[in-house]
């Protein structure tokens, strides 16, 4: 799993290399970052059309990581939702398909072990935009209308 200073840099380089467009006016005015999933379809595209280089193509396997760490500390929530409810890990292997009640809380387990891992933020790098200085500027702008 990629260190979450590693998914930064990954979304700052795509960011760079492929915001076009309102992207591209966000990042040079905010350094707003691209939406991961828009940075990893940029890197697709260059690459079909020869465009694309190899720390290209490593940045958007590292944000596709990122991402799947994301959807599975979703899941882990679902289950905690679950559990909440009553909901059984038969039902559950019911539900996902699974072979047995064991398979579930075999998923369950998998699930608890990858939400401890550390994660990145998606959004803005620090000291961009939604730091507590551009937040205090647009305050005092407000506060002179």
């Amino acid at each position: 799993m990629p260190s979450p200073e590693m998914v930064i840099a990954s979304r700052r380089h795509l960011t760079e290399r492929y915001a076009a467009g309102v992207d591209r006016l966000l990042w040079d005015t905010e350094k707003r970052l691209m939406p991961d999933v828009d940075a990893v379809r940029s890197v697709i595209a260059g690459a079909a059309r020869g465009g694309a280089e190899a720390l290209d193509v490593g940045a958007a396997l590292v944000l596709l990581q990122a991402a799947r760490l994301d959807v599975d500390r979703l899941e882990h929530q679902v289950f905690e939702a679950a559990d909440a409810i009553g909901m059984n890990d038969e039902a559950i292997a019911a539900v996902l398909e699974l072979p047995d009640a064991a398979a579930a809380a075999r998923r369950r387990r998998w699930l608890r072990r990858r939400r401890s891992l550390p994660v990145a933020e998606a959004g803005h790098p620090p000291g961009s935009a939604d730091g507590p200085e551009v937040t205090g500027r647009a305050g005092r702008r407000a506060r002179l209308r």
